[in-house]
């Protein structure tokens, strides 16, 4: 289980709300995740946008994950899209990622 901060590092994201909206894991700190889903980008060169919408249509960018970042999110999927964890909506394209 994580329990120190120099395992992991925040990203931020939003520069309004000023709060980290993911959590981006080392490789040696994503080993030691218990209980959560974790994540990593495939197909992308870049970044992954992040969307405040399941959608492509209405949900505007607010972020990006880079490439081969590991990354957190819940179970929760709706329209070819997964949440991220986190307080604010957040939402990544499930073609461009795997489970870890």
């Amino acid at each position: 289980m994580l329990n120190t901060k120099e395992h992991f590092k925040q990203i931020e994201m939003d520069t309004i709300q000023q709060e980290p909206l993911l959590t981006e894991l080392t490789p040696e700190a994503a080993a030691t995740v218990q209980g959560g889903i974790l994540f990593t980008t495939i197909g992308v060169t870049t970044t992954l946008n992040i969307r405040n919408a399941p959608s492509i249509r209405t949900g505007k960018v607010v972020g990006s994950i880079r490439a081969g970042a590991i990354f957190d999110a819940t179970s929760i999927v709706s329209n070819g899209f997964r949440r991220l964890t986190g307080r604010a909506s957040r939402w990544v394209s499930r073609s461009f990622i795997r489970r870890v």
